[in-house]
């Protein structure tokens, strides 16, 4: 069933219209094949990549693609209404929205943060997905504990000299570029002074890439190797030595999870129009009152999902946002997913077990991978025990 709003936040009839707009454009424009790896948009075969980059180039020419941007930066200059709106149809449609870690992770940084000159050469790429990001954070002593990262950036003239590694890159084998956190100054007091935020071309001499693959089969995460690799000093977002202050408004954005209830709403309308075919027969979970239930409050579940993303949304675009709120919808969106996933899993059975590439696979495989990845949903990004401890921290202010 299609979404309906469930929360107006000054939406009316031309929110109704532009809801029609966008779900007849891609009734006309999205492929089967997109539709069919809903689950999984961003682990894609190289070939099925590139259909995906021409898709959000028709997306874009449309000014659905970046539609919060301003003009001057090819964006279509639309309030946050409009942009949820758009961002839930896709997601719920399936769009495969490439290069999400450019649209909503670094370019919100460098309006941010940026100098005018970063701006000019990255967002117009970004917007028209010419250039492929992909965040190099976690470290193989550093994931959710992201201080305690080692490698090092050294000034040199008018360039920074970086050692050291980089690992489970998200979107590390088909970037084309990187966004990393280093330390260009040694651990005095605070582990957080001194690590400064770099724009590196992936293509710059003394870079090694190394692909990992996942448990899904996908090797879409990446590490990388830094041995002497020069980036221009220009390529520093903020000032040195304060890259952890443009880290986590990098992570609130990250955390704010706008589509992920689309999705979530998805996978749930799959889920129960599957029950309701297989009312009176053999099979028929829906003849459990335990399933129903099960169901019942996944509704629910979903439904206070897609509120608390209107929630942060809208704060988000106010600079009102409560320190813990992204958190705490990281951490809801995570374990919502897990739970839905597993819930799929067990009412379709033993053939919810089969991986989209199976010709018995039920519901292409959604659930069966889906379970998998929501196991990554749990870890990237921040653990969902570091998104209970942010929440009490800097949401409740609890003492540590």
């Amino acid at each position: 069933m299609p979404l309906e709003p469930i929360i107006r936040f000054g939406g009316g009839s031309d929110v109704d219209a532009l809801r029609a707009d966008i779900r007849q454009w891609l009734s006309e424009h999205l492929s089967d094949e997109f539709r069919r790896t809903s689950a999984n948009p961003d682990y894609l075969s190289r070939d099925g990549h590139e259909r995906a980059v021409a898709f959000c180039r028709e997306l874009h020419a449309q000014g659905w693609f970046v539609p919060h941007w301003p003009d001057e930066y090819e964006g279509g200059g639309r309030n946050v209404v409009e942009q949820v709106v758009i961002r839930e149809e896709l997601a719920y449609a399936g769009a495969p929205l490439v290069n999400t870690n450019g649209v909503n992770m670094l370019a919100p940084v460098l309006f941010r943060f940026g100098t005018p000159e970063q701006k000019a050469e990255q967002l117009p790429k970004i917007a028209r997905s010419e250039r492929m990001w992909a965040q190099g954070y976690s470290e193989p002593e550093a994931g959710s504990d992201l201080a305690s990262l080692r490698m090092t950036a050294r000034r040199d003239g008018d360039a920074y000299i970086l050692d050291g590694q980089k690992t489970w890159t998200s979107n590390g084998v088909l970037a084309d570029w990187i966004f990393v956190l280093a330390r260009t100054s040694p651990v005095a007091g605070k582990r957080q002074d001194g690590i400064s935020f770099f724009l590196v071309d992936l293509d710059t001499p003394g870079i090694t890439r190394r692909p990992i693959r996942s448990m899904t089969g996908y090797p879409t995460f990446a590490e990388e190797f830094f041995d002497g690799a020069r980036v221009p000093a220009a390529n520093l977002v903020g000032a040195e030595g304060e890259g952890w202050r443009v880290a986590k408004a990098l992570l609130d954005q990250e955390r704010s999870n706008v589509t992920r209830a689309a999705q979530a709403q998805r996978y749930l309308d799959e889920l129960i129009d599957w029950c309701h075919a297989r009312r009176g027969s053999s099979i028929d979970p829906l003849a459990d009152p335990v399933n129903r239930v099960a169901l019942a409050r996944a509704v629910e579940r979903v439904e206070v999902g897609r509120a608390l993303s209107y929630r942060v949304a809208h704060l988000q675009a106010a600079g009102a946002l409560d320190p813990g709120l992204p958190s705490l919808s990281k951490l809801y969106h995570s374990e919502l997913t897990a739970e839905l996933r597993a819930l799929g899993a067990a009412l379709l059975g033993p053939a919810g077990e089969l991986m989209p590439d199976d010709p018995d696979a039920v519901l292409d495989g959604h659930f069966s991978e889906g379970l998998l990845l929501s196991i990554l949903h749990q870890i990237g990004g921040g653990t969902s025990e570091i998104q209970r401890d942010l929440i009490s921290t800097a949401g409740l202010g609890l003492p540590r």
